[in-house]
């Protein structure tokens, strides 16, 4: 079992420090004040987070299992009803069921596809910010 990273700041000892454009530092000081928490301490609970592989919270995870069992019923209902012109209460109840039965696994790995795009999505962010703008073949 993963042990949880309790703050203490006595223990706190080494120094990470890194260079970013005046816009990203910007942004990050936004994300900070959005999360009511000074720059450092949002960078390092987010890059502890990061590092520790934290996965969904338990209110994301049933919220995201609810929404994927609602579509997968949506979606077979309206493929049997437009197959058969009809839904039997049996073949509505196997619908759910089958929706329900897999629901957490589908969530799970829409998590993990989400996180995945977020942390590209946001360091490719980052990143472009702090690129210089190219020059085109003619400006030079």
């Amino acid at each position: 079992m993963k042990q949880e990273y309790v703050p203490n700041p006595l223990n706190r000892t080494k120094t990470i420090g890194i260079k970013v454009t005046e816009a990203a530092f910007q942004t990050l000081r936004k994300v900070a004040e959005d999360h009511q928490k000074p720059l450092g301490e949002w960078c390092r609970d987010t890059l502890l987070a990061l590092a520790s592989g934290r996965g969904p919270s338990p209110f994301e995870l049933a919220l995201m299992a609810e929404l994927t069992a609602t579509q997968a019923i949506l979606i077979d209902m309206l493929c049997a009803l437009g197959r058969d012109g009809r839904i039997t209460t049996q073949k509505a109840q196997e619908i759910v069921d089958r929706a329900h039965n897999a629901k957490y696994q589908e969530a799970i790995e829409l998590l993990r596809y989400a996180y995945s795009r977020a942390g590209k999505f946001r360091l490719s962010a980052v990143a472009s910010s702090e690129r210089p703008p190219k020059e085109n073949e003619h400006d030079r």
